[in-house]
């Protein structure tokens, strides 16, 4: 190997770990500023192209496999700043549903619900102030690798929670 291919593998190694899966959809570990604003773009870009897709169930999948990494990474960087995450997750479990439903009520040109559009507002003001936080706090020396939050002791059950009521929420508000 030469010496620039051992840079380039030892810089792979920082940022993505072992394997990319392991660094999207592991709870395990932390999640430095760098890696939390990588693992957010790339899964932002990711999503952008297979919605631009415009399939229905490429959609709906994409969709779910992208609000679970998010989650792992919101989880990851929590643990970096030696806290649970829990207030963290629980706002991107509100701005994220909600910010789907409204783009698709308005791609769709159906009437958006007066009160679900100005909560989202505030909802997406926190989400924002969140990700500011997440992004720009420095990591502790001293990290705790037990801390977790409690919604995500058992992460798939939370996950299909979240699925559920969003599935739920939807129909029902579009009847709104």
């Amino acid at each position: 190997m030469t010496k620039i291919s051992k840079i380039i593998n030892s810089v792979n190694n920082d940022i993505w770990g072992e394997s990319p899966l392991s660094f999207y959809f592991s709870f395990n570990g932390f999640f430095n500023r760098l890696q939390f604003f990588g693992a957010i773009m790339t899964l932002n870009f990711f999503l952008k192209y297979l919605l631009a897709l415009d399939i229905f169930l490429i959609s709906l999948i994409s969709l779910a496999i992208v609000f679970y990494a998010k989650i792992a990474v919101i989880q990851k960087r929590s643990r970096d700043l030696n806290m649970k995450g829990t207030f963290f997750i629980l706002i991107f479990s509100l701005a994220d549903p909600m910010n789907i439903y409204l783009q698709t009520m308005k791609s769709i040109n159906l009437p958006v619900n007066f009160y679900i559009e100005r909560s989202f507002g505030v909802v997406i003001g926190l989400y924002i102030l969140v990700l500011l936080f997440l992004q720009f706090m420095p990591g502790k020396k001293e990290k705790n690798p037990e801390l977790i939050s409690p919604l995500l002791k058992h992460p798939n059950i939370y996950f299909a929670i979240c699925v559920l009521i969003s599935a739920l929420g939807f129909g029902i508000l579009k009847n709104l």
